[in-house]
């Protein structure tokens, strides 16, 4: 099948850069794309409508605003459907710039809602589960040895959490091999955790598409998090299932990612994650050999992208748990050592 983005809006082409803001594009074979609107540097996250006989599926939802649910909408319309025909709603993951429309779909169609069981730790209801999540990751940031000095900010940052944690349950359970209900068998969910322990990535095999949400990106790469519902070991689930992706696609396998812009010739995507987390483990069993022995000071002593100190709560938080994801790994291959609880402790393997 041949391929082609048609532009809509003020859509361009990677070597071009965007002047407006992007409203969404066309993939050749029933596949639309709808930019969602979110408060983050990267500005939307992208939700996929598919056509079937029976009707739409769409893949991830968008942040919960008025702003987004109105793009949703519009992006349904310019892709010649409306609300009555979404027979259901998949999702990649449950954070919420891919999950925060769940409650407006729910009141407003007749749509199931699926995800993978493993996505059941990202949501949270009633007053109870919220407040349990909160004091998990307050005592997780301090096991990662914050600085008392910062732990008000980092708290406090929590309640901005607390409004976009998601609540909605899905319907379906989504299984790994098991094709969704309604497309014929030809969109199949692939379990990648990493990025989320019930992360999926979808594969329309009639149209040779991948639809990856977080965990793989053109440009950026996947944030993989050890904190409160996470796996154990996050960085080996993720490089085992890029792993898996490379037996799973072929050179003209188009990829549509939660982010930034499609592409093709995944394998040379693969391994570039794959090189980045190979350098960002040695950097990290660097920083402990050299003496740093806590989540914060490993985090402090590594490169980022920006200055450590000028990050915003929410940016740490980040940057804390991918660092306490790489410790991790390395302590289960045996290169470093681990003791104690609060905070954990880690050390150099050679002692």
């Amino acid at each position: 099948m041949s391929w082609q983005v048609e532009p809509v809006g003020a859509y361009r082409r990677p070597e071009e850069r965007p002047t407006r803001r992007i409203e969404g594009f066309a993939v050749a074979g029933g596949v639309w794309a709808t930019a969602v609107p979110f408060p983050s540097p990267l500005a939307y996250s992208y939700s996929y409508a598919l056509r079937y006989p029976e009707g739409i599926v769409v893949v991830d939802l968008g942040w919960d605003s008025d702003e987004a649910w109105q793009a949703f909408v519009a992006g349904l319309a310019r892709a010649g459907a409306g609300l009555d025909e979404v027979m259901g709603v998949v999702v990649t993951h449950a954070h919420p710039d891919h999950y925060g429309l769940a409650s407006r779909i729910r009141e407003h169609t007749s749509a199931w809602i699926g995800a993978h069981p493993g996505e059941r730790a990202q949501i949270r209801v009633g007053e109870a589960e919220r407040s349990g999540r909160l004091a998990e990751i307050a005592d997780w940031l301090r096991e990662c040895g914050v600085p008392g000095s910062l732990l008000a900010d980092l708290d406090g940052e929590l309640r901005a959490l607390d409004v976009v944690l998601p609540s909605v349950v899905p319907d379906v359970e989504l299984h790994d091999g098991v094709p969704v209900p309604g497309t014929d068998g030809a969109l199949i969910p692939v379990h990648t955790p990493g990025h989320t322990a019930g992360h999926l990535c979808f594969r329309e095999r009639e149209r040779n598409v991948l639809l990856t949400g977080d965990h793989v990106l053109p440009k950026v790469t996947p944030n993989v998090a050890r904190r409160p519902g996470s796996g154990p070991d996050p960085l080996r689930d993720f490089l085992a299932s890029l792993d898996r992706l490379h037996q799973l696609t072929d050179p003209g396998t188009v990829v549509l990612p939660g982010h930034e812009w499609p592409f093709d010739r995944v394998s040379r995507r693969l391994d570039t994650l794959c090189r980045h987390h190979e350098a960002r483990l040695a950097e990290i069993e660097h920083a402990v050999v050299r003496g740093c022995d806590t989540v914060w000071k490993v985090a402090e002593a590594v490169s980022w992208a920006r200055d450590f100190a000028a990050f915003t709560p929410r940016s740490m938080r980040s940057a804390l748990a991918e660092t306490s994801a790489h410790l991790v790994r390395l302590c289960e291959s045996g290169r470093i050592g681990r003791s104690g609880r609060h905070p954990e402790r880690w050390t150099d393997a050679a002692r």
